[in-house]
């Protein structure tokens, strides 16, 4: 028989209930290991940044995040040690992601995000230079930027917003979407501002054809471009009437050299390592879910460890650290742990209890990030009511 949603909101707050309260006997938001502290990173209402693969801090320990006013925009704002600072408003952002803002990594100064200009009806990507206040703006939305800052990685993110709501964008009303032939994934180079695109979702679907992609619906998510800037990896996914399928890609930087790292059943969260080796929470047929290390363009592949979660998280590095974390479990904890890839030494950070209001498209991932130098985990919690922006001093353990 068929729960229905009146049936089952219940039956969840009921099962939170005794898991929080009479199984773990939780009576704090939150609490942290031993001499460590929790820094909220700004008294404003709301907050929030984005993805667990970019940093929210530049070279100058400057932070950028959104403060949400209501619900079409945000305000991107600069922290230093002396102020906050409105350096723009953006419509184009989502809660899981933000505006995509992220810092240049050649060019400290540069930091990038995305708007919609109302003029034109389009997406677009701005670089705003915090230190002259000078802006460039960039033909397409940004999603990845290559460390050389010679170019960026964009996608179609109103085809997510019509398949996957959470990381899309609804600033304009799209009743049809453009062909397979003609979407997929676009290279801007920053120079010329010259727009190609190098991948497309026709082409993804005659790549290893299989029964499952019949009548399904197709996209691409979660760019990232390595390290070097050679290489990038993403996500193709389908979706139809034999289910969700999706698999774990990656290609030269002009869209050749394809290769099929992992397969359908489940790839989630992944990040470069080096510009050879991916970490990624997936399934695999000798490791079942499970933290595994790709070697690009090879079948090479192994279990990281045996010690870390097998349920899914989102995992990036900094030398021989890892840090990742875990959904909400029936008591709307979420754990933050930090793991020695050397040692195979794991410190449980802290764990963050998440309200209940706070699910689907609301919901809070913790989505930790490193700062440039190691020193600090970043992460989005609700544990005080609302979701904010916090990081955690972590030099105590990783030594540069």
């Amino acid at each position: 028989m068929k729960i229905t949603t009146a049936i089952k909101t219940p039956l969840i707050y009921c099962r939170y209930l005794f898991k929080r309260y009479f199984v773990n006997k939780c009576h704090r938001n939150y609490y942290l290991s031993s001499n460590l502290f929790l820094q909220r990173v700004s008294q404003n209402n709301m907050t929030f940044f984005g993805y667990y693969n970019v940093s929210p801090e530049n070279n100058e320990k400057k932070i950028v995040y959104c403060s949400q006013d209501d619900t079409t925009q945000v305000n991107l704002y600069i922290k230093d040690e002396h102020q906050d600072k409105i350096i723009g408003k953006t419509s184009s952002f989502n809660l899981q992601q933000g505006c995509m803002e992220q810092w240049g990594y050649t060019y400290t100064n540069n930091l990038y995000y995305n708007r919609f200009n109302k003029d034109s009806m389009s997406y677009q990507a701005v670089c705003h230079n915090i230190k002259t206040g000078n802006e460039q703006i960039y033909p397409l939305p940004i999603y990845s930027l290559s460390k050389q800052e010679d170019f960026y990685l964009s996608l179609n993110f109103e085809r997510l917003a019509q398949m996957r709501p959470d990381y899309g964008y609804f600033c304009r009303e799209v009743n049809e979407l453009p062909d397979d032939s003609e979407d997929g994934i676009w290279r801007v180079d920053m120079e010329s501002k010259k727009v190609r695109l190098i991948i497309n979702l026709q082409q993804l679907k005659e790549i290893n054809p299989d029964e499952t992609m019949k009548g399904a619906l197709h996209k691409v998510n979660h760019i990232d471009i390595s390290p070097d800037g050679k290489r990038f990896m993403f996500l193709h996914r389908w979706v139809g009437p034999m289910g969700r399928y999706m698999r774990l890609i990656t290609a030269n930087s002009d869209g050749s050299g394809i290769y099929i790292l992992n397969g359908d059943k489940m790839t989630s969260h992944s990040y470069w390592m080096d510009s050879n080796h991916i970490v990624s929470f997936c399934y695999t047929a000798k490791y079942s879910n499970a933290y595994v290390v790709f070697e690009d363009k090879t079948d090479n592949v192994k279990k990281l460890s045996d010690k870390l979660p097998t349920k899914d998280g989102h995992p990036s590095t900094f030398g021989d650290w890892m840090i990742t974390d875990t959904y909400p479990d029936l008591a709307r904890s979420s754990n933050l742990l930090l793991y020695n890839m050397r040692t195979d030494d794991m410190i449980e950070l802290g764990k963050f209890y998440q309200p209940l209001r706070y699910n689907g498209t609301e919901r809070i991932d913790l989505h930790p990030k490193w700062n440039m130098d190691g020193s600090r985990i970043y992460f989005e919690s609700g544990h005080n009511g609302m979701r904010n922006l916090y990081y955690i001093d972590v030099s105590k353990f990783v030594k540069r």
